[in-house]
């Protein structure tokens, strides 16, 4: 996410991330009544965890380290299986801009009744790399899997009260992709876990996220190149949303990306999501795939082109039929025209 040249932009938009996650996890944590309503879920078999976390990210010797950071989603299936989805920002190198999603599954051990746990975990890693080329850009976008292997050890403080759901986490990651660099990874976080609305057997925790959602959204396009701050554009979307199945959404929706002076691109976006909503729909976050189908007037063939599209979204439910939701879509191109996508919304449920 935000694969920007600029270290400070970098850096904002780390910021940016960190702030819209923790604010949804305070909301979740001050709301009393739903809180302790599932305060059991600290000894649940399958709670949810959602973390972010910033890595001091290590390759190659003569380079030095620089900073990564992630959002992950992972279920415990069973006190000793779990799976993850992860988006990681792999740092800046010489000649690499990497960042990418990630599904792992881990082997917890739970030494302390859930309090401490520790856990490794193994799965593929699709990046996105920004590398030097011989063409009038001087860069590629260069899209590939490598194998990522993780140790993972999460303490949560607080048995019970508003902050119990709160854990801290420290975590090694390490990916060996066959046609790019090695990353050695150190990073601390913070995450939340608890039970997602779908394990709640009210009506009214069910119907709290109604079906359909509208989203109209605005912020900014940032075209992936190795002067990515050059090259920016705001950027609007319109979207449907609908639950067709427990926590499995799909969207349609309409995107124009501006003109970032490399791209100057619209399109219809069609996306999967899974999408767990807690505290009977005050937040949620999730994770979609689809394809985007697009005129790029700077793109020489003619006529619409699909690309594939990776998208993260957190919505944050100020009043019953209102949210504010975050959204962040990757787009994947195959003539080295990737994107990142930012955009705030407002959404009407319904």
């Amino acid at each position: 996410m935000c694969n920007i040249a600029s270290p400070r932009r970098t850096l904002r938009c780390s910021a940016l991330q960190t702030s819209a996650l923790l604010l949804a996890i305070v909301a979740a944590a001050t709301r009393p009544a739903l809180a302790d309503a599932g305060s059991t879920s600290t000894g649940d078999p399958a709670p949810d965890e959602i973390s972010y976390f910033g890595e001091r990210v290590y390759s190659l010797k003569q380079w030095p380290p620089d900073w990564g950071y992630g959002i992950s989603y992972r279920k415990t299936f069973t006190p000793y299986f779990a799976a993850s989805l992860a988006y990681l920002n792999d740092a800046h190198f010489p000649g690499h801009h990497r960042d990418g999603v990630a599904a792992e599954a881990w082997l917890p051990i739970v030494p302390l009744s859930n309090r401490f746990t520790l856990s490794v975990g193994a799965g593929p890693f699709y990046y996105y790399d920004t590398v030097f080329a011989q063409n009038n850009g001087g860069y590629a976008d260069a899209h590939g899997w490598a194998w990522l292997a993780s140790l993972d050890a999460t303490i949560q403080p607080w048995k019970s009260g508003p902050w119990s759901h709160l854990f801290f986490e420290g975590r090694i990651d390490f990916t060996s992709p066959s046609k790019s660099i090695e990353t050695t990874s150190f990073g601390i976080g913070i995450g939340y876990r608890g039970l997602s609305d779908i394990h709640h057997t009210d009506a009214e925790s069910a119907e709290e996220f109604p079906a359909n959602e509208i989203v109209a959204s605005y912020w900014k396009t940032v075209t992936n190149s190795f002067n990515s701050s050059s090259h920016t554009a705001r950027a609007e979307a319109i979207d449907y949303r609908r639950q067709i199945w427990k926590e499995v959404r799909v969207s349609v929706g309409f995107l124009n990306e501006g003109d970032t002076r490399l791209i100057r691109r619209n399109g219809i976006i069609t996306e999967g999501w899974l999408e767990p909503s807690f505290n009977s729909g005050l937040w949620s976050i999730g994770a979609g795939f689809g394809f985007y189908t697009a005129i790029d007037k700077y793109r020489p063939a003619p006529g619409r082109h699909v690309s594939d599209v990776v998208s993260v979204t957190l919505s944050l439910r100020p009043i019953r039929n209102f949210d504010v939701r975050l959204l962040w879509h990757r787009i994947v191109t195959d003539y080295n025209r990737d994107a990142d996508i930012l955009l705030w919304g407002l959404g009407y449920r319904f």
